[in-house]
């Protein structure tokens, strides 16, 4: 009998052991999964909370200025999604905001960017170019017969530390936005415009929901390999023209042969073209 109850007790032991066991692995494949999830989801918290910051700081500007916000576009199958849209009498500022901190290193024509943090760097297509696409496509949307000037902005952290060579654009940190926007003291736009612009906006953006938000990167993608296959053909993905191997002061890069009407580019790294995002 006392045989009977230790094999019984040994038997509760193994299926306890066997439960802690089955858990532990459980938890561990939850850590995991958890930890992708987030690494995964960080670039865009961190990006929806510079955006919300940016907006704050916005807030402080006279009641002339008309705010919107994460504006979501489609248009013959291509979609654009702009931060923020400024419409005053000034003008229409145009805003991509970019949540990197550390250095930041590049120029106006240079297609990637590059944050420096520590021994750390990481490639980001070049903001305003970026912006560049929203200018046209507003651009396109709020064209009448009167000559809306738009005036695009790239705002990054205060955290920050620009090292970037800019001549004809504005480039700054989150402190120095109104300040930036506020340089622009004379008035160009009458109410009647800035009415019809505010209303035009509001007729033709599509809520930025779960689902649209889906399309447009599927959107984004489909244009992404149109560019690629463009490029591979030797084709300009701006123009059509043809792209030509050129010298430049420190490396090759490929040029478009509309060249100055069409200024796309491609940098050559180790024999290999540089493929880009321009959405």
């Amino acid at each position: 009998m006392f045989n009977g109850v230790l094999n019984r007790i040994k038997d509760g032991f193994r299926e306890y052991t066997k439960s802690i066991l089955i858990m532990i692995i459980i938890g561990v494949i939850l850590f995991f999964v958890l930890v992708i999830f987030i690494k995964w989801k960080i670039p865009m918290w961190k990006g929806k909370y510079s955006e919300k910051l940016v907006y704050n700081k916005m807030l402080k500007l006279s009641d002339e200025y008309v705010i919107f916000n994460d504006l979501l576009f489609e248009s013959n199958g291509r979609s654009t999604q702009v931060d923020h849209v400024v419409v005053s009498p000034y003008g229409v500022f145009v805003i991509e905001t970019k949540g990197y901190k550390g250095w930041i290193f590049g120029g106006e024509n240079s297609e990637y960017w590059t944050q420096t943090i520590y021994k750390s760097k990481h490639q980001f297509y070049n903001p305003i170019k970026q912006n560049e696409g929203h200018v046209r496509f507003l651009r396109y949307l709020l064209r009448c017969s009167v000559n809306i000037p738009f005036i695009p902005i790239v705002v990054f952290n205060n955290a920050a530390d620009l090292k970037v060579h800019i001549e004809n654009h504005i480039v700054v940190n989150r402190c120095d936005l109104t300040w930036a926007i506020s340089e622009y003291k004379t008035p160009v736009l009458d109410k009647a415009t800035i009415d019809w612009i505010i209303k035009t906006i509001q007729q033709n953006h599509i809520v930025a929901n779960k689902e649209n938000l889906k399309r447009h990167k599927y959107n984004a993608k489909i244009q992404q390999y149109k560019s690629r296959n463009l490029i591979s053909q030797g084709i300009c993905p701006r123009c059509g023209g043809q792209l030509i191997l050129r010298q430049g002061k420190f490396s090759s890069f490929y040029g478009c042969s509309n060249f100055p009407k069409c200024k796309f580019i491609l940098k050559c790294y180790y024999n290999d073209i540089q493929m880009i995002n321009y959405l």
